[in-house]
């Protein structure tokens, strides 16, 4: 599977299996979400996080909370 990423206004999401990353970069052992914003102009992006995504339940997760932290923050 090939790494793949969409970018969403100033934030860049890419998807990296685990076999593409090299071994002393793979912490997690797993595919990962990369999430990394842009550098103000240009295309320079900041190094920004990895989120482990071992299954289906770690995505689903990771997407519950997003929508709880945004419901929380609209109160």
């Amino acid at each position: 599977m090939p790494t793949v990423h969409r970018d969403v206004g100033n934030i860049r999401i890419t998807y990296v299996p685990a076999e593409e990353r090299v071994e002393a970069t793979n912490w997690s052992g797993s595919d990962v979400l990369r999430i990394q914003a842009y550098r103000g102009v240009g295309r320079a992006l900041h190094r920004g996080a990895e989120f482990p995504v071992g299954n289906e339940l770690d995505f689903i997760n990771l997407v519950r909370t997003l929508c709880e932290v945004y419901a929380a923050g609209r109160l």
